[in-house]
């Protein structure tokens, strides 16, 4: 295993955990802007959809993401439908523990968990759809 083997890993793993984060992010920052009521909590599920699907396309793109849109391994990533399951599993996600919507009683920091966790599968899932493209 050489250096940039070890530091290619390295920075892959950082993106899934950033698509974790960046979920966590967008659920606290939504709340704060608003307040909860069904709908804010189906329009955040809608825009925690948006953060997966956008961040499945930046973590399945990795590096080339900014580079050319040539016919490469690369450009073979952006698939609609997985795009699609990306947006299903965060709104879904947020949907089935959003207050509003389920009797769960999960606390903020609860769902600021499970999100986190959910982004964090999916960020490793892009990663396996980015090393199946190559």
């Amino acid at each position: 295993m050489t250096p940039r083997r070890v530091a290619a890993g390295a920075f892959n793993l950082a993106l899934a955990l950033a698509l974790g984060a960046a979920a966590r992010l967008a659920h606290v920052l939504w709340y704060r802007l608003f307040e909860t009521s069904v709908g804010v909590d189906l329009a955040g599920s809608a825009a925690l959809g948006a953060v997966f699907g956008l961040g499945h396309v930046l973590v399945a793109s990795g590096d080339r993401v900014l580079g050319r849109a040539a016919e490469t391994a690369d450009s073979r990533v952006w698939r609609p439908r997985r795009v699609a399951a990306a947006v299903a599993v965060g709104f879904l996600l947020h949907a089935s523990i959003a207050p509003a919507f389920t009797r769960f009683g999960l606390e903020p920091g609860g769902v600021n968990a499970v999100l986190a966790a959910g982004g964090v599968a999916v960020g490793l899932w892009s990663l396996a759809v980015r090393r199946a493209a190559r």
